[in-house]
């Protein structure tokens, strides 16, 4: 029992007169000495709540120590309970997805963080599942995603040697093939030095070249995209150089110049084959 005679105020430390307020076991205040520790608004006739040896009106104590709901963000009063290190109402605590409420018992499930009902997670799993592009078999485990499209690792081969494709791999007619098959089946030749043309390839005659390998035999300068040109016999020359191809320590009547015969006119054509740069695609492997 407190004697109040010889008892201080908890808040100005005076001796107490007049009307008193008891707060807890043994604090007694002035009436006008009961405040808010943050704002010093009147706590005598308003709610309050305690922290250690202070007293905070609703508001500030919320403020500094409260604890907000992840769903409405506003504090949590009365009933609430943190889950996953997340707080929430009582009332707020729904399937993320489809807003219904979890009944007594009911399995709850998390994704991202957030709650949802099994119903909800089995929808989700069914639409997220995917298909292998190879067998048309659903893909568990790791994956291959490659020409838009997702491959079991086992499934992504290549459509002529079937063999496994591991790193870079080129696509013709919507197949994939390994480089060796497709410069083998779908690559040209330069009829000058025999080795597949990667890149961009020059036309003459029907005929394609590297662009480095077709050169005049005159000047030995190469030719421009669309210019004019000289063929006879499998030998190439500027227009403007045909003047001298006779003084090549050849003579008049050679199988190169031969004034009875005419030297055919072809246009020189460039055109995009096997580009290695643009046709070679990378592996994404993914995990499901």
């Amino acid at each position: 029992m407190v004697d109040l005679a010889n008892a201080h105020c908890a808040g100005c430390k005076e001796k107490l007169v007049g009307e008193v307020i008891r707060v807890g076991e043994s604090d007694h205040f002035h009436v006008d000495c009961f405040k808010c520790a943050k704002c010093e608004s009147a706590l005598a006739s308003a709610g309050f709540f305690a922290r250690g040896s202070n007293y905070y009106c609703s508001e500030d104590y919320h403020e500094l120590f409260g604890t907000r709901c992840v769903v409405c963000s506003k504090f949590i009063e009365g009933e609430g309970f943190t889950v996953q290190g997340r707080s929430y109402h009582t009332a707020c605590f729904k399937c993320s997805q489809c807003g219904g409420n979890f009944s007594s018992g009911s399995r709850v499930l998390f994704e991202e963080g957030k709650p949802i009902c099994e119903t909800c997670r089995n929808k989700s799993v069914s639409a997220s599942r995917t298909t292998c592009k190879g067998c048309q078999k659903d893909i568990t485990g790791r994956s291959v995603v490659a020409m838009e499209c997702d491959w079991h690792v086992e499934c992504f081969v290549c459509h002529y040697c079937k063999g496994s494709l591991t790193g870079e791999y080129m696509v013709k007619d919507g197949f994939p093939y390994c480089e060796s098959d497709y410069l083998n089946l779908f690559g040209q030749k330069c009829k000058i030095c025999a080795e597949f043309i990667v890149g961009r390839v020059l036309q003459a005659g029907g005929v394609s070249y590297h662009n480095a390998c077709l050169r005049c035999h005159v000047c030995k300068a190469a030719f421009a995209e669309g210019q004019e040109i000289f063929t006879q016999d499998g030998i190439f020359w500027h227009t403007e150089c045909e003047p001298y191809l006779e003084g090549m320590g050849t003579e008049s009547g050679s199988e190169y110049f031969d004034e009875d015969r005419e030297g055919d006119i072809v246009g020189l054509e460039s055109a995009d084959v096997t580009d290695i740069e643009e046709q070679l695609d990378e592996l994404k492997v993914e995990e499901n």
